[in-house]
């Protein structure tokens, strides 16, 4: 151990074989072993690039382990300005940057505690995902910045934020700007607390959460002390800043002694009620709910009697006399009573209306229920075509919204749907996450 561990310190590869070869598993023991200065740890911090190069082709995995002190290789030359071994290492692996060491900082947070420039831009052009990391304290490179005031550093990580193009950047750039640390704090807090304006002023352009309150229930606006910088205050102020509440601690204790309303003991009953639901009973009701949902949907394209085919005057109508010898049609007697016009529906305007309501409600419920069970977003996307013509097609069949005839107020079918649809395409459509239909 002690030989390969001097050869290493004197970056001797010839060294390195003779003991090898006079131990061929002497690589392997020191892998077996959680933390401990491997060979290329000591290559590493004397900065004998050839021989780490040699040790990480024979070993990979000594890159990633950390010593006794929690370091991994990076960080030791890193901590003894090896800048060109820290690079060779960046070349060979991108990923070595986001190795988290003693207190769960990464070699990006400790090139921004040094400030670093040059290391800082290559680490971010190199693995951008890398400002992700966080502390145990749950502080990311930019709390580390701010904390120790290394304000180059901090706009370099900001410029890299907004210039980040990997998947769901977009989304992490928000993310990032308004994470947490342990206390509650978000960057904003800290760059108040150390009275830093045009940190402040950079950090709202991010679009940072002004408002956002700590652990204390503290926004920004409340950590400024009475003395500290009034530009700072004016633009936060400016901002629409507000100042937060002490957040009231809410015992756990007291919220299971209080009494169950009647509403919530029923809630609670129905979610235990899915919780104890087998497979076999689940698929069951998925199919049942697929076929509820195919029945109110046809019914729905063809309402109970159907509709007139062609205009005919009826000469059956029941005219009711009234007192001064007019004649008037019962409104309720619907279109069976009136003229016959192609396109009318036959059941009665009232029949229509409650008809309707009962099959809009049963179609909204059924796709409510099978929206909670699945989340396949693939099969949505079907679902969500199969209902934008399900949409298209109820707008011209009255299912959703009834066209009135001027004349006799019965409701009119305007045109036939053509939805090519059947029970298979609907029973696949139907157990995965649907869209309702007014969201398409």
């Amino acid at each position: 151990m002690d030989e390969i561990l001097a050869a290493a310190q004197e970056g001797d590869i010839d060294k390195l074989y003779d003991t090898i070869q006079k131990e061929p598993y002497i690589l392997d023991m020191i892998d077996d072993v959680p933390f401990i200065d491997t060979p290329l740890h000591v290559a590493a911090y004397h900065g004998m690039i050839p021989f780490a190069m040699e040790i990480m082709r024979l070993k990979p995995s000594f890159a990633l382990k950390l010593n006794h002190a929690g370091f991994s290789p990076m960080h030791l030359a890193l901590h003894n300005g090896k800048t060109e071994m820290v690079l060779r290492f960046l070349n060979c692996k991108r990923d070595l940057v986001r190795v988290q060491g003693r207190e769960g900082k990464t070699p990006l947070h400790h090139v921004v505690e040094q400030e670093d420039l040059h290391l800082l831009t290559q680490f971010l052009l190199s693995c951008p995902s890398s400002i992700q990391d966080v502390t145990i304290h749950g502080e990311t490179a930019l709390h580390i910045a701010l904390k120790n005031e290394k304000l180059q550093a901090f706009e370099f990580l900001v410029g890299g934020l907004q210039r980040a193009c990997y998947k769901g950047s977009h989304i992490q750039e928000k993310v990032i700007i308004n994470w947490k640390n342990e206390k509650g704090e978000t960057a904003l807090h800290v760059a108040t607390t150390k009275n830093q304006p045009q940190v402040v002023r950079l950090l709202i352009e991010c679009g940072i959460d002004v408002n956002a309150k700590n652990s204390g229930g503290l926004t920004a606006l409340d950590m400024l002390g009475p003395h500290d910088n009034t530009e700072v205050k004016e633009i936060l102020l400016h901002a629409k800043a507000k100042r937060g509440d002490p957040q009231v601690s809410y015992s756990i204790d007291y919220h299971l002694a209080s009494k169950i309303s009647f509403i919530k003991r029923r809630v609670i009953y129905l979610i235990r009620l899915k919780k104890n639901l087998n497979a076999d009973t689940l698929s069951l009701l998925l199919v049942v709910a697929a076929l509820i949902l195919t029945s109110t949907y046809q019914s729905g394209l063809s309402p109970p009697g159907g509709v007139w085919q062609e205009d005919k005057p009826n000469n059956t109508s029941r005219a009711s006399t009234s007192t001064n010898g007019t004649s008037s049609i019962n409104d309720d007697q619907g279109s069976s009573e009136a003229v016959q016009k192609a396109g009318t529906i036959v059941m009665s305007h009232k029949a229509f209306k409650f008809f309707f309501t009962i099959n809009s409600l049963t179609l909204l419920s059924t796709t409510l229920g099978l929206n909670q069970e699945y989340k396949d977003i693939k099969a949505a996307i079907k679902l969500r075509i199969l209902l934008s013509h399900l949409k298209n097609s109820m707008k011209s069949s009255l299912i959703m919204k009834p066209l009135l005839n001027e004349k006799h107020h019965d409701p009119i079918l305007l045109s036939q749907p053509t939805l090519p649809i059947n029970l298979d395409l609907t029973l696949r459509a139907a157990t995965v996450e649907p869209f309702l239909i007014w969201s398409v």
